[in-house]
């Protein structure tokens, strides 16, 4: 994940509106992807304006890399309201011309708050490529007794809990001892959007001190995250970003930690 420079959070939780833009370029992804990189860019725009922190990332960029920026932006700062000003179309090159897509994006950052110190939160994937059909695995250290929650960004910009699920509602961890999700039994399939030979996604491992209600906020629907034996298991439906951002603010910042994984997924 690309490195940032470190800055402090100069305003309270209470989100505050700023305008920012991004660009991408439709070189070698398709137009809505291409918008959906423009998104990310002005996304990390408008916390880089609010928290003072930097994050390397330019125009003519890879969808993993603008969302490893995006990600480790999102540690910074909360979007919890966002609105499309303008979209402007163009073309950049001379020989080979490429179409650009341009967004004026108006969004309400919230700060993270202050940390506990001595809560943290260490998670990892098995692997950073997947072939559709694999499995994944998530390893969770945390540096006290939790409750572990895992979401799952997807290509599509939508933000879905994973777990805990009706199958699996509480899931304690201890300190300092490593946690495999998902638990046996059950296996946490990798696919691609339809349509999609690549996509970019990540996990966003949340840890709380106290156990939280994360898929009351989400109807729920049958559409199975995990794979297990005979057992169903029911995910709540996906959020927008800011969307899942006002949800994770409600909790108190020295009562949580949170991981970000970011990995692609290639069709076969």
């Amino acid at each position: 994940m690309p490195q940032c420079l470190s800055g402090k959070l100069a305003f309270a939780s209470e989100c505050n509106w700023v305008e920012a833009t991004g660009e991408a370029v439709v070189e070698n992804i398709t137009p809505d992807e291409a918008r959906q990189l423009a998104i990310n860019r002005a996304r990390i725009s408008a916390i880089e304006s609010k928290t003072g922190v930097r994050v390397h990332g330019g125009t003519l960029v890879k969808d993993y890399q603008l969302l490893a920026d995006m990600v480790q932006t999102l540690s910074q700062g909360y979007i919890i309201e966002e609105k499309v000003i303008k979209w402007e179309q163009g073309v950049e090159g001379l020989s080979i011309p490429l179409t650009t897509y341009k967004v004026q994006l108006s969004a309400c950052v919230a700060g993270v708050g202050e940390k506990d110190p001595y809560f943290k939160v260490d998670a990892k994937l098995n692997k950073p490529v997947f072939i559709e059909g694999e499995e994944a695995t998530i390893t969770v250290k945390t540096s006290r007794d939790a409750y572990l929650h895992i979401f799952n960004l997807t290509a599509d910009d939508r933000i879905s809990p994973i777990a805990p699920s009706v199958t699996l509602p509480i899931i304690p961890i201890k300190a300092n001892k490593e946690f495999k999700f998902p638990p046996e039994g059950f296996g946490l399939l990798m696919s691609v959007i339809k349509d999609k030979k690549r996509s970019s996604e990540c996990f966003i491992i949340v840890a709380t001190k106290e156990p939280y209600d994360f898929i009351g906020f989400a109807k729920t629907s049958s559409s199975p995250p995990l794979e297990g034996g005979d057992k169903g298991v029911v995910r709540a439906e996906s959020m927008t970003v800011p969307e899942f951002y006002r949800n994770i603010i409600k909790i108190p910042s020295n009562a949580k930690a949170e991981e970000m994984l970011v990995y692609e997924v290639v069709a076969k």
